[in-house]
């Protein structure tokens, strides 16, 4: 089955707002086995949209169209529907006993506006709304199958998940459900991962049955795998042997195998070892302690965070040597070390670390480059330091430096080395 994705809304098709819709109903698509192959977003034009309809139809089996339900002026998306089936618009009593509720609920009455959302194409099945008052349609016209949704995305994805996901099931043409797999790594640039595993990995998955793909989630890459077997267990049984090619091969740098990223994982394990942290961040500006209490529970670990950004602040708080700083500058390996020391000390916690970098986009010299860092851990019986150069701009740079510096904390945990 191929499917296709329309985004209909003017502010869709200026760059008013982000097109999540799309990338969500694509990745829920892929996983029942459904091939996207095209996304179309036009404007709240009825030729337009008209046009796209006509050519979505020639080309996919399955089409998906976001947006243009609700009561303004602009909502226009199934009266054009109506007119693309040329089948007449029908009052839903369900669906308009259903707005009269909730507005009534606000102590309110409903305005015509409002009732419109209950026309629809004769024949079309409604999608209920249970998040908002603009319900969906689904019509099967000319083999073709149409589902149309809000563009607001809790609602769109409540009413794809209840509403139009049992009936997609029981359509036929449609391969078997994706299984997928991912490891999620840190630490390995995507260019030399996919070099390290194109020949003899992709092979070796491929004879499994198995597609591996990557998809960067800075700065984290996750590897996936993707198994289309329709016996589920032999399908479970092919991914894991896929993933254990992987898992030789890339070791240390795989950092987890479920949905979370390193300050949950560093947590996970600060709590089953009764460790407790805390940092000392100059570069970094507070982010390590900002994602470290993300997580819930994190002060059964998490004692304090300083953020010495000055180099008065980190003689005043950390008692680094002011004679340091002026002989090696504040970003050097002995100032990182004992920014980590002494924060440790302070909070006489189990493990410190500690930030001291360039950000830039000033502020660099030949010897130390923007994006030069040092990163510190440290714990009761072991000191870690190490420069880095992370040639990103200031958010990047925070976010590769902060996650580095997490995931040295992991590998001082599990025991890893370098």
């Amino acid at each position: 089955m191929r499917a296709e994705i329309i985004s209909i809304g003017n502010e869709v098709v200026d760059g008013s707002v982000i097109n999540t819709n799309a990338s969500w109903l694509s990745e829920q698509l892929s996983s029942l086995g459904v091939q996207v192959c095209f996304h179309s977003a036009v404007p709240d034009d009825e030729s337009l949209i008209l046009d796209v309809l006509q050519r979505a139809q020639q080309r996919a089996q399955l089409i998906l169209i976001t947006g243009g339900l609700g009561p303004t002026v602009d909502d226009f998306t199934i009266e054009v529907a109506a007119k693309f089936f040329n089948k007449p618009l029908v009052m839903d009593s369900t669906s308009l006993k259903k707005i009269h509720d909730f507005f009534e609920k606000l102590g309110r009455k409903a305005s015509s506006n409002q009732k419109k959302q209950a026309l629809f194409p004769q024949g079309a099945t409604v999608l209920a709304n249970t998040v908002g008052t603009a319900p969906g349609i689904y019509y099967l016209f000319k083999e073709v199958h149409f589902a149309f949704f809000p563009g607001v995305p809790s609602e769109m994805k409540s009413m794809f998940t209840d509403e139009f996901l049992p009936i997609l099931k029981q359509a036929p043409g449609r391969n078997h459900e994706r299984q997928l797999k991912v490891l999620r790594c840190f630490g390995i640039p995507e260019g030399q991962m996919d070099h390290e595993l194109r020949k003899e990995i992709k092979g070796r998955v491929g004879l499994l049955q198995t597609q591996l793909g990557f998809r960067v989630r800075f700065p984290y890459i996750d590897v996936r795998l993707y198994n289309y077997e329709s016996d589920p267990k032999k399908a479970e049984t092919q991914l894991e042997s896929s993933a254990q090619v992987i898992r030789n091969h890339l070791k240390n740098y795989i950092i987890s195998e479920r949905d979370e990223f390193l300050p949950k994982i560093v947590g996970d394990l600060l709590i089953s070892k009764n460790k407790t942290l805390a940092c000392a961040e100059s570069c970094t500006g507070g982010l390590i302690a900002n994602l470290i209490t993300d997580v819930p529970g994190a002060s059964a670990y998490f004692i304090e965070g300083l953020v010495t950004y000055a180099n008065q602040a980190k003689i005043d708080l950390l008692k680094v040597d002011p004679q340091i700083i002026e002989q090696q500058g504040a970003v050097s390996e002995p100032v990182a070390l004992i920014m980590a020391q002494e924060v440790r000390r302070r909070a006489k916690s189990d493990f410190g670390i500690a930030t001291t970098g360039i950000a830039g986009p000033s502020g660099g010299t030949q010897e130390k480059p923007v994006g030069t860092v040092y990163i510190a851990v440290v714990d009761e019986k072991q000191q870690w330091v190490k420069k880095f150069r992370f040639p990103f701009g200031r958010e990047r740079f925070k976010q590769v430096v902060a996650a580095t510096a997490l995931d040295r904390l992991r590998r001082n945990l599990l025991s890893f080395s370098d």
